[in-house]
């Protein structure tokens, strides 16, 4: 019976132009798709029959569901998806009345209602790590701000109590196996009242513990914290800085969370990586030189002018304006500063109260520029390299270079000069301040001591390093042995009194540092750091472990090909203890281009010695030094096995090849910047997948990690695996926002594993499907890629849920004994065809049939649509044309996996090569001698019979084996060097402070509500809308009014001197520079129409003079000056100072300041209000707090015009006139309403400046006898008049003065 086996899932996805999709037979689909795997092979893999399935579709809506019965998705790696809701409340409504009362104006009656409910909203069948970010109707919102509780899907979660308090105990299932999300009471205002689109950022990694698993998530126990700099990069603390007068810039929240960028990261790190339990942070110094002796270590900044408003920057005594700034570029830091103190002291007690084990971690970053003139110790010349690595830091000549300082006193000179003299007793903790007093001096101590005492301080450290990466400096050898080692021991000691016996302290060598220095051109071998090592305050051995784990190279004819693939996990195993660096090394760089390797070998049975990579036996011998390749007789102070090896740092490049040489990185400002040996440069987070799971598995291995006998720990401590980085800068917000971050180009290729950590190997997404689908004979160890995010809704068979990733990553699903076996592409040849091996059938044409389908069978274009990685998860098109494409059909197909850009684009010009190139196919017949050749296998044919490779598509085994094949090109399974784009993050407006002014001001239209003060509210950036909460004490705050326009507020930038009331004011401009918006001229008409009113104030609520102008004139940036005014308008003319000052607050009154609501009866009562963006809850950060009292300035009579005195006799007789508040303007009635329960004035007497005499009249006028004249005695007069209201009180006053 023959047995037929498939291999590809070929280009089944996509639209049927002619018989053909995207140029491969109908024939070909069939058995492409799920033609019978064979006897042993359970259908339900791949299903029954041979058709297309359609599947594979792109949720472009994320509509969230709602239907009874429907299916649920299922989620690989992270996708954003909608949902289903499973179960919701009634609404619950609440409503509101504000407004009305008794007496006097007010403002109408309203009632307001709102609204809430409870939902739990279905995610994803299975267990999940993660739910990220949230969005509403396509908008990103704060999670936090959602009551939502997460329930992963776990086999032991148990059923919600909201549920059971609404449904009953008892009547609500546990969903066990369903990943969900409940969102209690959950307010509907900010969504009009509605239950808005919800969908979700969901994560979701491998299931179970087998190794085919593996993934970041359920492996990386510990991460290094970058990156190092960045002034408030660390801080949990939300920091504004201030840029002027409503202008309010976030240093440090760039994600709609709300929260500092570093609590946004260690949140995503903690969720992403549940294993992770320790954190080595980065903090940044900045040499100067490479010349130790003239090296200076400072903190820097980026800028001078403005500081935080929340935390001031200070590091080591020095405050901002004293520090220096960074090396700037094109007006851009090329660094950002070091962390303020502040900041570090809060990330640290923030990473022990979430149970990470802190690991403080000093750093040198070089900052020399192109143009510097210093002279390069390596060369000799002038000009040191453009931003070096600190492991370059040698004497002023180094030990390479002729007159080299190195073993001489001068070395031991240079070095003690780089280390300074400053002892721990310079350093004292002042309040929350860690104080210098020694020696002004910017040295390696210095900056040491102080983070000894600043860790000191905060309380919290697990463990300290005392540097990292001193190469060429622990290597500098004095008079007598090596001044840089014993300096550091000195300072272990010094760091020991300071944090007590338990702190962790361990240097982290590079790992061309840690086992021994070989000095140039000797035979020599010096185990200069044992000293270091053995130590009794050193308690563990950090190395940077950046050791190749391959040497791969193109193509199918180097040393290491054998093993199929780079990917290869047993390739990149047997490299940890093995290959270069302990079997072999590279002599040169010609050696290594051409692979001419040299084997590592000892005359004295030691080779470990001379191998970097042979971690073990360093570890488990002692060492005896070689001086002129002689064995020393007595062993150095190092004691075998006496301290664990911590890797504080671990990592690779996530670009092609990156194992080769996991140390390299690209940045192009550094000229430490290159790629590995042999990349081709093309982004590949698979490889620093593999590196990182090849790391992990081989320590994870007791019999590869031995334990000590000494100390009964492993040789490596498996929870201290750093993988270098985990950034402080949360994912999407970086990479994302470039104009913020210029090292955001280097992401996609750099060793970051921030939006990584949840991708999954392709290998464990198929042996899931497969699982589920009961198939447990399979084999994915040559399946290579990896999944970022993979949605599929309600699958049916395990087929269609392969299909898309078949198609889109290019592998085979082939049947070998009884065995599933998934095979990624390629075209490495597994048998050479030659014309005897041919067997001839009778009713054959030939021992080879070659067809060749017709050109219109193939699309000239293939169009792909897939979901963006990285940003929002939008769905995006690439399309890939033939150069001779002339009106030939396209094809078009959707995938439902999570790419970037580029790997889209790849895909789509696979497709299209590979339907052309399988244009040419053939039959052949091979004898049983060649049952070998099967289903997936690469074959070539001779020249006369089609001269090419081809791939066996399908086999019919009998006593003989008929093959199918298909032609293929090696460069098609290359990978393309396409190039990566940026992706677009929505526009994002961090919350901070907004600039509010409570105003009293008069009746202006007399329709307002005379107790309740104006609010205008301005700020750059504008939040969209501000929130305006009050309460009589503070607690128990509601929200009085949404302000979702800006008013136009500014301050004066000139003087405006007092002017005379009802008359034009004709004098200089008032210059006024806005937050925001823009002022207008009008016509003489219009001002007494009622147009331009304005405020000017102190910005107290009570003290503000309304005025009108005419003429504005814009002359810079938001700056305008103002001609034309009416001066003390509505009244407020008796508020007019002589002078209001350059600096005061000018409001326009156009009818966006509007009343807060406030009752008749607090008037004078104490308010306090919290004020903010009104996106953001009453808890935010960003509200801010004020405290006052209103009088109810639209009751104040106005004050009496025309005051006069005049002589009648030896008395004065004393006029005025009244005014009016409300309906003053008619020209109709004899007099201007009373507007008050009665009339009333009083009227004040003052000699000298001493009141004499207060008397109230209910008439306009008053006369002062002769006889009060001489009791109240000689002096100059002056009298003043004010209107009294029975429920205001006494109005504004005016004054005379007149003589002695």
């Amino acid at each position: 019976m023959a047995t037929i086996v498939l291999s590809a899932a070929g280009m089944a996805l996509g639209g049927t132009m002619g018989g053909t999709v995207l140029g491969l037979g109908m024939g070909a689909i069939g058995r492409a798709v799920g033609a019978t795997l064979g006897r042993v092979i359970d259908q339900r893999i791949m299903g029954a029959g041979s058709e297309t399935v359609e599947t594979g579709r792109v949720d472009r809506f994320r509509l969230t569901g709602a239907s009874e019965g429907a299916g649920m998705s299922r989620l690989y790696g992270r996708m954003r998806i909608a949902g289903q809701v499973i179960w919701a409340t009634e609404f619950v409504e609440t409503s509101t009345t504000t407004g009305g009362g008794k007496g006097g104006s007010s403002t109408p009656a309203t009632k307001t209602f709102s609204y809430t409910v409870s939902l739990a909203i279905a995610l994803s069948e299975g267990e999940i790590s993660r739910v990220g970010r949230v969005w509403a109707d396509g908008v990103e919102i704060a999670r936090d701000d959602l009551n939502m509780r997460v329930y992963s899907g776990a086999d032991d979660q148990l059923p919600d109590p909201k549920m059971e308090a609404v449904e009953g105990a008892g009547q609500v299932p546990a969903y066990r196996g369903t990943a969900y999300v409940v969102l209690e009471d959950l307010e509907l205002g900010q969504f009009g009242n509605r239950v808005p689109q919800f969908s979700f950022e969901v994560m979701r990694p491998g299931q179970g513990d087998d190794a085919v698993h593996s993934d970041l998530g359920s492996l990386v126990t510990g991460v290094a914290l970058v990156p190092g700099t960045g002034e408030y990069s660390l801080a949990t603390t939300p920091v504004t800085i201030s840029k002027g007068f409503g202008q309010v810039e976030s240093a440090n929240v760039n994600t709609p969370s709300g929260k500092s960028d570093y609590s946004v990261a260690v949140e995503a790190l903690e969720e992403e990586l549940p294993n992770c339990g320790s954190v080595t942070m980065v903090v940044s110094w900045f040499g100067d030189d490479l010349r130790c002796g003239d090296c200076t270590i400072k903190p820097k900044v980026e800028q001078t002018t403005a500081d935080g408003t929340e935390m001031a920057w200070s590091v080591s005594s020095v405050a901002r304006a004293a520090a220096e700034v960074v090396p700037m570029e094109a007006g851009r830091p090329v660094y950002g500063g070091t962390p303020a103190d502040d900041a570090v002291v809060e990330a640290l007690r923030d990473l022990s109260a979430r149970g990470q084990k802190a690991v403080f971690y000093p750093f040198i970053l070089m900052e020399q520029l192109d143009g510097n003139t210093l002279i390069d110790p390596w060369t000799g010349s002038a000009g040191q390299p453009r931003l070096p690595w600190r492991g370059r830091i040698t004497t002023s000549l180094a030990p390479t270079q002729a007159n080299t300082p190195d073993q001489t006193v001068t070395a031991d000179a240079e070095v003690a000069a780089f280390f300074g003299a400053a002892q721990a007793s310079d350093f004292a903790t002042v309040g929350d301040k860690v104080v210098y007093s020694g020696p002004n001096e910017w040295s390696y101590r210095r900056f040491i001591l102080h983070y000894a005492h600043l860790c000191a301080l905060a309380g919290d450290v697990d463990a300290f390093c005392i540097g990292s990466e001193m190469r060429s400096l622990t290597q500098i050898r004095g008079a007598s042995g090596f001044p840089a080692v014993q300096a550091l021991i000195d300072l272990t000691a010094d760091v020991r009194t300071i944090l007590g016996p338990d702190v962790k302290i361990g240097y982290a060598a590079d790992w061309s540092e840690y086992h021994g220095y070989q000095p140039s051109g000797t035979a020599d071998k010096l185990f200069h750091l044992d000293a270091l090592w053995a130590d009794q305050e050193i308690d563990f051995i950090g190395i940077d472990n950046y050791m190749p784990l391959s040497d791969w190279r193109e193509g199918e004819d180097h040393l290491d090909a054998d093993y199929g693939s780079i990917y290869n996990l047993d390739y990149l195993g047997a490299n940890v203890e093995g290959g270069e660096g302990y079997d072999w090394y590279y002599h040169s760089s010609e050696a290594a281009d051409a692979q001419i390797r040299t084997p590592i070998t000892d005359g004295e049975g030691e080779p470990w010695i001379w191998r970097h990579k042979d971690i073990r036996n360093w570890w488990m011998n002692a060492h005896h030094e070689r001086e002129g390749g002689v064995r020393a007789a007595l062993p150095t102070a190092w004691e075998p096995g006496s301290k664990p090896i911590w890797f504080t740092e671990v990592g690779c490049a996530a670009v092609d090849k990156g194992t080769n040489e996991p140390n390299r990185f690209v940045d192009l400002k550094s000229s430490e910047s290159g790629l590995p040996r042999a990349s081709n440069g093309i982004r590949d987070d698979y490889i620093q997948m593999q590196y990182l799971r090849t790391l992990f598995s081989h320590y994870a291995d007791p019999s590869l990690n031995p334990t000590s006998p000494v100390t009964g720990l492993q040789m490596v401590d498996p929870e201290r695996i750093h993988v270098w980085a985990w950034d402080a800068r949360p994912f999407p917000a970086f990479p994302g926002n470039g104009e913020l971050w210029s090292d955001n180009v280097n992401y996609a290729r750099g060793h970051w594993i921030n939006g990584r950590a949840a991708s999954r190997p392709l290998s464990s997404v198929v042996a899931e499907i497969c699982e589920n689908a009961g198939v447990t004979a399979y084999d994915v160890s040559a399946l290579h890629g990896v999944v970022r995010g993979y949605g599929v809704e309600d699958v049916a068979t395990a087929r269609s849920a392969l299909q898309p990733l078949m198609v889109a990553y290019g592998f085979d699903a082939i049947e070998r004994d009884g065995v599933l076996v998934f095979r990624t592409r390629g075209a490495r040849l597994d048998a050479d065809i030659d014309a005897g091996q041919l067997v001839y059938e009778d009713d054959a044409e030939g021992a080879i049939e070659l067809t060749r389908s017709q050109e219109a069978e193939v699309s000239g274009r293939v169009r792909v649509g897939f979901v963006e990685s990285d940003a929002d998860y939008e769905v995006r098109t690439t399309e890939a044309t033939f150069p001779d494409e002339e009106g030939q059909t396209t094809s078009t197909s959707e995938l439902p996996l999570v790419l970037t850009s580029a790997e889209g684009q790849r895909i789509a010009e696979r497709w299209l090569s590979e339907a052309r190139v399988a244009r040419d196919t053939a039959r052949l017949t091979l004898p049983p001698s060649m049952m070998s050749v099967g289903a997936g296998d690469v074959i070539r044919l001779p020249d006369e019979h089609g001269d090419g490779l081809f791939r066996v598509d399908q086999s019919d085994q009998t006593d003989r084996q008929a093959l199918e094949v298909v032609r293929i090109e090696p460069a098609i399974y290359e990978p393309q060097d396409v190039t990566e784009t940026s992706f677009d993050l929505r526009s994002f407006v961090p919350p901070v402070p907004v600039e509010m002014m409570l105003m009293e001001l008069p009746l202006l239209s007399g329709d307002e509500d005379p107790v309740a003060p104006y609010v205008a509210a301005s700020g750059v950036p504008w939040p969209g809308s501000v929130a305006l909460y009050s309460a009589t004490q503070d607690s128990g705050y509601g929200l009085n009014r949404l302000l979702t326009s800006s008013s136009t507020i500014g301050l004066t930038q000139t003087d405006l001197p007092k002017a005379c009331v009802g008359l034009y004011d004709r004098g200089p401009a008032l210059r006024v520079q806005t937050i925001r918006g823009d002022l207008q001229s009008v016509s003489l008409d219009q001002v007494l129409g009622g147009a331009n009113f304005a405020a000017i104030g102190d910005g107290s609520s009570d003290n503000w003079e309304v005025f009108q102008f005419a003429e504005a004139e814009i002359v810079d940036e938001n700056t305008f000056e103002v001609r034309m005014r009416l001066r003390g308008q509505a009244g407020t003319g008796g508020l007019m100072p002589d002078q209001w000052p350059a600096g005061s607050v000018f409001v326009l009154l156009n009818g966006v300041p509007e009343q807060i609501e406030l009752a008749s009866s607090a008037r004078g009562v104490t308010q306090h209000f919290r004020y903010g963006p009104g996106t953001r809850p009453l808890s935010d950060p960003s509200y801010q707090h004020r405290v006052d009292a209103f009088s109810g300035v639209g009751l104040r009579p106005y004050s009496v015009a025309h005051l006069r005195a005049a002589t009648d006799g030896g008395a004065l007789d004393v006029t005025w006139v009244r005014r009016t508040r409300l309906e003053g303007d008619s020209w109709e009635t004899e007099d201007v309403p009373l507007s008050e329960a009665f009339e009333r004035y009083r009227v004040r007497v003052f000699k000298d400046g001493v009141q004499v005499r207060q008397v109230t009249v209910s008439q306009p006028n008053w006369t002062y006898t002769a006889f009060m004249q001489a009791l109240d005695g000689a002096g100059e007069t002056y009298i003043e008049v004010a209107q009294v209201s029975e429920t205001y009180g006494e109005g504004l006053v005016n004054g005379l003065r007149l003589g002695a």
